[in-house]
């Protein structure tokens, strides 16, 4: 090791066996960041094997979304106590961004899910099916409420759940299976968002795994009642009582150009 402690490499070497662009060297020893171990009279600079584990710290400060600021700083004070202290900071932001990436990775799932179903799904076919539980944040009654309040109300509600972007949420509708009965389809219970976990503080509805009709409308919302009446004479044909809530969710929002072109998917749970 005392040998290759005594080599030099010029600019082009070091950073190729750091594996990183020569002009970064330049640019971290114009700046009195990182500066070679000699200078030659021709204005080239060399730099020892001696300083690779420095070199190997500054970039790994940068890997660690360090500003030049604070790599600078730790880099003129250097200690076990401050290295310890970036560790413990560090360590805490990676932990929250992978339960971030986590996050998007379901959400990724689930909206992958819903563009499937809408693509892959006879959307006139109305069949019974059986459904996993839900775990859904309810907001407040939509009993009485005025077509046009409802978007207020729902971005109202997104607001106090919401930990991003608002179709970082899947959103949805429920009405009484009552109502449904008596033909009474536009007496809606209130939104839902599905959650991934129970959470504090909010009215919780476990959305029950089970037997369901499942049905699809697509168009605008002035389409469901009609759909809602095929679903009551599916029922009546196939012998099933409906119970509990009807879900409605958009399952294709995102990518459509056109209200006429939006999906609802619709599940009625049944007995």
């Amino acid at each position: 090791m005392k040998k290759q402690d005594q080599l030099l490499f010029t600019a082009g070497q070091f950073a190729k066996l750091h594996n990183l662009n020569k002009r970064t060297l330049h640019y971290y020893d114009d700046i009195g960041l990182f500066s070679p171990i000699h200078v030659g009279e021709n204005g080239y600079r060399y730099y020892s094997y001696s300083q690779s584990p420095t070199l190997e710290m500054l970039l790994t400060l940068r890997e660690l979304n360090m500003s030049i600021e604070e790599v600078t700083l730790f880099m003129k004070n250097r200690s076990a106590q401050s290295f310890q202290e970036i560790i413990t900071s560090k360590k805490k932001e990676i932990a929250t961004s992978i339960d971030r990436l986590r996050q998007l990775k379901r959400l990724l799932t689930s909206k992958e899910e819903m563009l499937n179903l809408a693509a892959h799904s006879e959307l006139t076919q109305i069949e019974l099916i059986e459904c996993k539980e839900e775990l859904l944040i309810l907001g407040p009654s939509l009993s009485g409420v005025e077509d046009e309040d409802y978007m207020s109300i729902l971005l109202k509600e997104s607001k106090k759940i919401r930990d991003s972007r608002f179709f970082n949420k899947t959103y949805g509708t429920m009405i009484s299976s009552e109502k449904l009965k008596t033909h009474n389809f536009d007496d809606y219970h209130c939104f839902f968002t599905k959650v991934d976990k129970l959470p504090k503080d909010f009215n919780v509805h476990i959305k029950p795994a089970g037997r369901y009709i499942q049905a699809f409308c697509k168009g605008n919302w002035d389409h469901l009642p009609e759909t809602y009446e095929h679903i009551l004479k599916f029922a009546k044909k196939q012998g099933v009582t409906l119970t509990g809530y009807s879900y409605e969710v958009g399952i294709n929002e995102m990518v459509i150009n056109s209200i006429d072109e939006y999906v609802t998917h619709i599940l009625v749970q049944y007995e």
